[in-house]
């Protein structure tokens, strides 16, 4: 088993955060092939509208860790305050952007939130080494 405490915390969480960032990765490379690099610009920015409220979120679950405070009103708040930054995101890209390739943006966002299910699949033995 990998670790208990606030450093098993950081390492799932690392580990959703770097699955995310491959994920996102691999999504605009293939559409940047199939539909050009526009689409994989787009595609990388969908993946880190993902990608930063996930590293947010980590940082106040670990603060909360360590503070030794509630952590289920953390979690609950956290992921509250998650929801509300992508939503914030996604708003403010199609508030500002000019052209934007909505189908790209929404699937490196989809790829990117596939982290959580990748990054649960990895044995902690290839973690821990």
């Amino acid at each position: 088993m990998a670790g208990t405490g606030k450093g098993r915390l950081w390492r799932e969480a690392a580990r959703i955060l770097v699955a995310q960032a491959i994920l996102a990765t691999i999504a605009a490379a293939v559409l940047g092939v199939i539909w050009g690099w526009a689409a994989a610009g787009w595609a990388l920015t969908g993946g880190f509208i993902s990608l930063g409220p996930s590293a947010v979120f980590a940082v106040r679950l670990n603060r909360a860790a360590q503070a030794r405070t509630n952590f289920g009103i953390a979690l609950a708040l956290g992921e509250l305050l998650k929801v509300v930054l992508v939503a914030a995101l996604f708003a403010a890209m199609y508030s500002r952007a000019r052209e934007i390739d909505a189908l790209a943006l929404l699937l490196g966002f989809i790829a990117a939130v596939q982290g959580y299910f990748l990054a649960s699949l990895v044995p902690d033995r290839l973690i821990d080494r």
